[in-house]
């Protein structure tokens, strides 16, 4: 019997060549896309933004010749992710609102709304049944590895998904929707914030009004007024338009006082240790490996841990900038082990 699949379609080249290769391998192929925001409402002209994508998911469908359907998610991605989003800029942190859509919003709302047995991504990663396990590896392009964004996944999950993409290059991927005359093989990649057509800021001033404040050196001198905190991030050099005998950097956000605290010396942005909220490890439980390394940011490299314990986490030196909000990511070199959200620096 025919295993049934539905594909992630986004209008895009990735999960296009991920159903052209699930046809190819006798799979029942059908196309869905999630309609998580109204293109409208959320300031995309005419020919932009959700919509533009599932015109584009629903012509690759046609010409594959599979069904497609639109799922509607709305109500679940305002509360999970637009609100949270906003919530955070108000505490003074930068989200990560892609590594939470993820198991919230297309592993969770969406997953559970296709009469499928299984999901298919265009994601660039690997995943291989180890010991009864579902285990995570990066892409063999490198460059193109999304393991980062997937953090929060579970094992019921990953045993509900197949990647197609793992083992093919950006450029093969092109030349696969090329063969099959799809007009979306040229396609620029996809963006972080989909739901923001422009700068976040003038998306975040619908929900909040930005107050001035105080700009505070780290020894609680004043020293300027900022335009609104959700103008700055922790390492930020730019934009404080201050006169200064050395560049001034963002080193934390005061939320809680509307202060901005500033620094003129770098070592002061390092750090060895830092908190770790809302931790996922793909296994269910934390691995018992040694040589575990941590990612801060989507295109860092990691760095190794010296050990987690009681929610913080503790690095072999120090580094730079690390930021509330964001997500860190674990991994056992190419494996990826988990994440969570980084909290306050300790």
């Amino acid at each position: 019997m025919t295993k049934s699949v539905t594909v992630a379609m986004s209008g895009g080249v990735d999960s296009s060549a991920a159903a052209i290769l699930l046809l190819e391998q006798g799979w029942d192929v059908r196309g869905a896309t999630m309609r998580h925001f109204d293109s409208k409402a959320m300031g995309f002209a005419d020919g932009e933004g959700l919509e533009a994508d599932i015109e584009r998911a629903r012509e690759v469908c046609r010409i594959l010749g599979i069904p497609y359907r639109v799922i509607d998610v709305q109500q679940e991605f305002s509360r999970e992710i637009i609100d949270y989003f906003v919530k955070e800029y108000r505490c003074g942190n930068t989200p990560n609102p892609c590594t939470r859509c993820n198991p919230l919003i297309k592993w969770g709302a969406f997953l559970d709304r296709l009469d499928t047995g299984f999901m298919a991504t265009g994601h660039y990663v690997t995943v291989e049944e180890q010991d009864g396990l579902f285990r995570v590896f990066r892409a063999e392009d490198r460059n193109r590895d999304q393991t980062y964004m997937l953090w929060g996944l579970t094992q019921r999950m990953l045993a509900r998904t197949l990647f197609p993409l793992d083992h093919l290059p950006k450029s093969r991927v092109r030349e696969i929707a090329k063969e099959h005359d799809l007009p979306i093989h040229d396609s620029p990649d996809s963006q972080e914030n989909c739901f923001i057509p422009g700068d976040y800021r003038v998306f975040l001033r619908k929900y909040f009004d930005e107050k001035p404040g105080d700009i505070v050196l780290h020894d609680g001198t004043k020293i300027g007024e900022h335009k609104g905190l959700s103008f700055y991030t922790i390492g930020q050099r730019r934009g404080m338009e201050l006169p200064w005998s050395a560049p001034l950097f963002v080193q934390e956000i005061d939320a809680a006082n509307n202060r901005l605290i500033v620094t003129d010396d770098p070592k002061r942005l390092e750090t060895t240790r830092f908190r770790i909220d809302r931790v996922n490890w793909l296994d269910g439980a934390m691995p018992d490996i040694d040589d575990i390394g941590v990612q801060i940011r989507y295109n860092s490299k990691p760095v190794a841990v010296k050990g987690i314990a009681d929610g913080v986490v503790t690095l072999e030196e120090p580094v730079r900038a690390i930021t509330p909000g964001q997500s860190a990511v674990f991994y056992h070199r190419a494996r990826l082990l988990g994440g969570g959200i980084i909290g306050r620096i300790s």
